[in-house]
């Protein structure tokens, strides 16, 4: 091994320790409670190491969110095109995805979604999701009938951020549950909740279930 890669795999052990401390004492003590010593003493380094590579608290959970969302992008498989495979006991794979995602990083999603967690990364997150969601609207509308817009007053960015508020919403309810659901249960009770809900708010003819199209 050569001198970098000795001091590379020093940085990221550091950068493991010093997240999973900042996870656990979340957990224990709440985001707002935490300084930095708590951190430094937890992951048993002394507090120049912590500021040589975080400015803070919150840049160590700026970081933690940005490789979260890196590693969720680097295993989400291609989403399949034959669209006519979406129906309401077939959510579109990329919800699968991010629940076997979250469902793999529960303890860290526990942690800083929960009561306990940081409301920056709950905000990050947040914006995430309506990213995706945003993105994947057009794949979603082979599966519903035409659009109108059912009310002009509504703001066009409401549906959205509600929609996002649920999914976090169920990711907090599916971690702390005490019973054992799959990924791709949640996805497609999550699936059932934003077809008819998110869909028919921005205006698309959602079919009733049990009737045909």
């Amino acid at each position: 091994m050569s001198h970098e890669e000795q001091i590379d795999l020093r940085i990221r052990r550091t950068h493991h320790f010093l997240q999973e401390a900042m996870i656990e004492l979340i957990t224990e003590k709440g985001f707002e409670a935490i300084t930095v010593g708590d951190i430094a003493e937890r992951a048993m380094i002394n507090r120049a190491t912590f500021y040589r590579h975080y400015q803070d608290k919150y840049d160590l959970v700026a970081r933690i969110f940005e490789e979260t969302a890196d590693s969720l992008v680097a295993h989400m498989l291609p989403f399949h095109k034959d669209t006519d495979q979406i129906d309401l006991e077939h959510p579109p794979e990329i919800w699968v995805q991010v629940f076997e995602h979250v469902a793999e990083q529960r303890h860290l999603y526990r942690a800083m979604l929960g009561k306990n967690g940081s409301p920056w990364f709950t905000a990050r997150m947040r914006e995430y999701i309506v990213k995706l969601i945003l993105e994947n609207e057009q794949r979603w509308k082979p599966s519903a009938g035409s659009r109108q817009q059912i009310d002009q007053a509504l703001p066009e960015a409401l549906p959205v951020m509600q929609l996002s508020h649920v999914l976090i919403g169920t990711i907090v309810w599916w971690l702390e549950s005490e019973k054992r659901y799959t990924p791709r249960q949640i996805a497609t009770w999550f699936w059932h909740f934003a077809f008819y809900g998110y869909l028919s708010a921005r205006g698309y003819e959602v079919p009733l279930p049990g009737k045909d199209r």
